[in-house]
């Protein structure tokens, strides 16, 4: 797999395991391949005094090497300045080789490699918990993630009380205090939400949609989206309410909390995370 240098004349390798990366902190040694999508690549990796980090690399995707550079710059400035105990922790950021790499607090596993399977309520409730926790903090400070998918929330200490990292800011977009949306370049097909395919915007409510579609897949172990479908008929199944539908259906009260993150209007969902646990905390011990 490779990809045109910024001269346009060579083809840089993507590493393979075994490959020593050098940052001005030192070297990383490319292990496994843990993940894989469309805008970049994860490894494991041993870095500096043998410790072991996620290694994510941007892919190029066919964009020039300045506009890499550029989506590099601002996943780094994002993470650097958020601070949260459930916001994965960078370490380090460099390019090596006309490649540009993130050293990243490396986590046990992530949330989809658990999903395909209805999971317990209180396992549930606590990572909603503390995924509600990481958004207000994001959103008290003008930042919508915009990309809350299972991929993207890791798992730590499963076999004792888990601990949630929110990763990959590449999206992630600082608002306006009043104005409080943005207009997004590119979407998740998985989680669109309404008001992005009606009326092409993104806000912090979308965040909670998207909190809405990762708890129904929780709940249930599928998704409320049919995402096999045409993007014309995604586009209408969400935009006429299929998500909350499904969600109402359930006829639980983690179902109505769902339904209600669901809602077709952004200004009828929960006004803020806040809000979603004081609903969700009352479920809590059952």
């Amino acid at each position: 797999m490779n990809w045109a240098s910024a001269t346009g004349q060579h083809l840089i390798p993507f590493p393979v395991p075994g490959t020593t990366l050098t940052s001005s902190r030192g070297k990383y040694v490319v292990g496994a391949l843990i993940g894989d999508g469309q805008y970049g690549s994860v490894y494991e990796c041993v870095g500096p005094f043998d410790q072991a980090y996620a290694l994510k690399m941007l892919r190029p995707a066919n964009k020039p090497y300045h506009a890499v550079k550029e989506e590099w710059s601002h996943e780094m400035m994002r993470l650097e300045s958020v601070r949260h105990p459930n916001i994965v922790y960078i370490h380090d950021a460099f390019e090596d080789n006309f490649l540009f790499y993130f050293a990243l607090e490396k986590c046990d596993t992530n949330l989809k490699a658990l999903l395909g399977r209805p999971l317990q309520d209180q396992f549930i409730i606590e990572i909603a918990r503390q995924l509600l926790m990481t958004l207000q903090y994001l959103h008290d400070n003008g930042v919508v993630h915009a990309d809350l998918h299972p991929g993207n929330v890791l798992l730590s200490q499963l076999d004792r009380a888990p601990i949630v990292k929110l990763t990959d800011f590449g999206v992630a977009q600082v608002v306006d205090a009043q104005q409080r949306w943005f207009r997004p370049q590119v979407a998740n097909p998985k989680i669109l939400t309404p008001e992005l395919v009606t009326l092409g915007y993104t806000t912090t409510q979308s965040d909670l949609y998207q909190l809405g579609l990762l708890m129904f897949q929780m709940v249930t172990g599928q998704s409320a989206i049919d995402t096999s479908l045409p993007y014309e008929e995604v586009a209408r199944q969400i935009a006429e309410g299929g998500p909350r539908s499904k969600a109402e259906s359930l006829g639980t009260p983690i179902g109505n909390v769902t339904a209600k993150l669901l809602r077709r209007r952004d200004a009828y969902r929960y006004q803020s995370a806040r809000e979603v646990w004081d609903d969700l905390r009352t479920l809590r011990w059952g």
